[in-house]
């Protein structure tokens, strides 16, 4: 077995997705029934009490204040409440050693991402909810290094003069978006949630085919340029993007707004 895949072995090391996240994951390809997920959930009262809490929150703009979670469901729908617990539940699987890393910033970032994507698929007429599922997890590979590799993150964290994927190559041999899907594969998510993990900085050509990739993409440029909003319509990353995806200039601010709007809701509760 060679060095790299010996360190990829370690991927057996990280924890295992709780039943409950599973069910969750598992709507995505239609597998499990909704009534039988919110009873589970039900079950959780602390989960419940979030989920009611990010519900009524200043982003959602409901008109009375939501009660329980059958009534989150009903007024929010519950492809929206499964995707906030799925956030949650990400949130708090890895746990990461304290060196110093911003991973609160990086988990509001991965958030904004996922929104972003989500609205971002619903605009290019793609599935909105392997969308925001992979826009949560594109950058999950650098939460794995951080558990797996401590001692190599440490030093990939010091070297922040060079770019990430070039520090984590030299200290590891492998970079964030080559771990990130590996650990998607091992924990079964879609081919296509592994696929744009790996590719969420790959940029797309003219004449490419729509991707989840190519979504991922696309938000997290948004959301990385948001503090520089006025010039996003001379990017031309950018731009080619969102030609291919065949959205405007003000519709992805739109959509980079909203990313942001969420994730600070989700982390502030």
């Amino acid at each position: 077995m060679s060095t790299l895949e010996n360190k990829f072995a370690c991927l057996g090391n990280l924890p295992t997705l709780p039943l409950l996240l599973m069910d969750a994951l598992d709507q995505l390809n239609g597998k499990q029934d909704l009534n039988i997920l919110v009873e589970k959930i039900s079950q959780d009262p602390s989960m419940v009490v979030r989920l009611l809490r990010i519900a009524n929150s200043p982003f959602y703009g409901m008109p009375r204040e939501i009660g329980s979670l059958r009534e989150a469901v009903v007024l929010l729908g519950f492809k929206r409440i499964r995707d906030i617990f799925v956030s949650i539940c990400f949130s708090t699987i890895l746990v990461v050693p304290d060196n110093g890393f911003n991973f609160r910033q990086l988990w509001h970032h991965c958030l904004a991402v996922a929104e972003c994507t989500g609205q971002l698929a619903n605009l290019s007429g793609q599935d909105p909810d392997f969308a925001f599922t992979a826009g949560l997890l594109h950058d999950i590979g650098i939460l794995v290094i951080a558990v797996l590799f401590p001692e190599e993150f440490s030093l990939i964290v010091s070297n922040s003069t060079t770019p990430l994927i070039e520090t984590e190559r030299r200290f590891l041999g492998f970079d964030h978006l080559e771990i990130g899907s590996k650990a998607a594969q091992h924990w079964n998510l879609p081919v296509a949630i592994q696929d744009a993990i790996a590719q969420h900085l790959t940029p797309p050509q003219t004449g490419d085919c729509i991707s989840l990739g190519t979504l991922v993409y696309s938000a997290n440029l948004l959301i990385v340029k948001a503090d520089d909003s006025e010039k996003l319509a001379d990017d031309l990353a950018i731009y080619t993007a969102l030609r291919l995806l065949d959205i405007s200039i003000k519709d992805a601010q739109y959509c980079c707004q909203r990313g942001l709007q969420f994730a600070s809701q989700i982390i502030t509760l």
